[in-house]
């Protein structure tokens, strides 16, 4: 791109005249893609830093239920320490490999 140095006043006469050495369609282009660069460069940098509430999926999704099991069976799987949530969901796994569910 071709840069010149014009006075005010003689930017003013060329002006006037139509006599503009600037190609503004070019400029205006430039702008654009300046602009289109830019959105893409915010985008980029936005899903780098999305943080997501909780803590990260890890296998399968998970959904939160209520469910309701008798005391004892509930009681006995506490009883085995931290973890027993897991293992519950091992044990309903192991029972749908061995039975069909309707």
């Amino acid at each position: 791109m071709k840069t010149t140095t014009l006075s005010s006043e003689q930017m003013r006469q060329a002006r006037a005249q139509s006599e503009s050495a600037s190609n503004w369609q070019q400029v205006r282009q430039a702008l654009h893609d300046q602009d289109q660069q830019a959105e893409a460069q915010t985008q980029a940098i936005a899903e780098l830093i999305e943080r997501k509430r909780g803590r990260p999926v890890q296998g399968e999704p998970k959904t939160a239920i209520s469910l309701r099991i008798p005391n004892s069976v509930l009681a006995a799987f506490k009883q085995t320490g931290p973890g027993w949530q897991t293992r519950m969901t091992d044990a309903l796994q192991d029972w749908l490999r061995t039975h069909q569910p309707t």
